[in-house]
């Protein structure tokens, strides 16, 4: 039981290690396919970004762990077959070039690791059509349509056709989005504080925090509207080195969104695993163990959280190419003015997942942005043939992996796992 946990341990950084080389494109394709930063320099930017942004919750580790089995049901076999299958499959689709979504390489795993153990009734199918189906809709077009609308209203500044009328409603967008922004950070620190009350722990550290995190936000703010203003029919030379600056920022905020969804999907994993090893013990833990390897209630192990995020982190540091090149230039030419639509577009739909700790693709998400700044321009701008292909992967990621898991589990339970 003992050796089945560590190989599912290893598995899971293992499986981490691929989400992040497989994913990196997802933060990076577009600042590198337009020439902003040399591929290595990105890489590395991308991830430092993307162990913040690993460290800055575990809302989306929780439903992982919880939300599509009951770990009473799950052993450490079904858990490792889980990240085989899931891992496999990134393998195969890393291998060809297809963004495809390790996410949903993890959730068809663990569905088909399931329904191999214990049977189709095992498995929370309907958590999976809450937490999967939906969002694998909904973010998608939640991100092409924001990229859209962005891109329209770069262009237009950029080109100084924005009618009175226009900048009144320009100006009352980012109104609203400051309010939104801060109602959010009101609506966190406040749970924070609350929950900091309830386990009696001192709240300085909170208050530096969201300090400095609402320092950021005004200047932001600020930085927006400023932007904005020198952006308003500026000469093209202008926009182009304006907009290169601009996607410096998104393409680091692109980065840590991604760290901040994807790396808690293994998290998830592991806690879901150490669950499962503490429910077949009923609380007589070996010796050896100290009760800090173990999530207290369900919240996610420190431990867990800073090898997960590392290990992510490692992997977009080893991205390759092959998925940036498609991402980046086979769906449309990408111009920094649209690598910055793009990207910001995508970091705010999945900063919004993350925090109702929804597990979105970001593959998704971010390919659905490239299409929506595409389509800004025109319908034909964007390759649809190859968009067609990037679709077709999102549909049967969920089956493959669920398949190759399901196999996988059959193996483990001949081998006496």
């Amino acid at each position: 039981m003992v050796s089945l946990l560590i190989a599912v341990v290893v598995m899971a950084i293992v499986f981490d290690y691929i989400n992040g080389f497989h994913d990196a494109a997802n933060a990076i394709a577009t600042v590198v396919s337009t020439g902003v930063l040399p591929i290595r320099t990105a890489v590395l930017l991308a991830a430092a970004l993307n162990f913040v942004g690993a460290m800055a919750g575990t809302a989306v580790a929780k439903t992982i762990a919880s939300g599509f089995a009951d770990p009473a049901q799950v052993t450490q076999g079904v858990v490792l077959a889980a990240l085989i299958g899931a891992s496999i499959w990134n393998l195969i689709t890393w291998w060809f070039g297809i963004p495809s979504s390790s996410s949903h390489a993890l959730v068809g795993g663990l569905a088909g690791a399931v329904v191999a153990h214990a049977g189709l009734g095992a498995f929370k199918w309907a958590a999976l059509g809450q937490k999967v189906l939906v969002p694998l809709v909904a973010s998608p077009s939640i991100g092409f349509v924001m990229a859209f609308f962005v891109m329209v209203g770069l262009v237009w500044l950029a080109r100084g056709h924005l009618p009175a009328l226009g900048k009144v409603f320009a100006v009352l967008v980012w109104a609203g989005l400051v309010a939104l922004t801060a109602s959010q950070w009101w609506a966190g620190r406040t749970h924070a504080f609350e929950e900091a009350a309830k386990k009696g722990v001192d709240t300085s550290t909170l208050e530096l925090e969201y300090g400095a995190l609402l320092g950021l936000l005004v200047v932001t703010a600020i930085a927006a509207l400023f932007v904005g203003r020198r952006l308003y029919g500026a000469a093209p030379q202008v926009v182009a080195k304006l907009a290169r600056r601009m996607q410096l920022v998104s393409a680091g905020l692109m980065a840590f969104s991604h760290g901040s969804n994807d790396a808690q999907k293994s998290m998830g994993i592991i806690t879901l695993a150490l669950l499962s090893f503490a429910a077949a013990h009923q609380g007589a833990l070996p010796e050896w163990m100290p009760e800090w390897l173990l999530p207290k209630g369900d919240s996610v192990p420190t431990w867990v959280i800073v090898v997960c995020a590392g290990a992510i982190a490692a992997g977009t540091a080893a991205g390759g190419t092959r998925i940036i090149k498609t991402m980046g230039t086979k769906i449309i030419r990408i111009t920094p003015l649209q690598g910055f639509a793009a990207e910001t577009a995508g970091a705010l739909t999945i900063l919004g997942a993350s925090r109702l700790g929804i597990p979105v693709s970001t593959t998704h998400v971010i390919n659905a942005c490239i299409m929506g700044v595409g389509a800004s321009k025109r319908l034909s701008a964007v390759r649809w043939g190859v968009a067609t292909n990037i679709l077709v992967a999102w549909v049967v990621t969920l089956p493959f992996s669920a398949g190759l898991a399901w196999l996988s589990m059959k193996a483990i339970a001949l081998l006496g796992g």
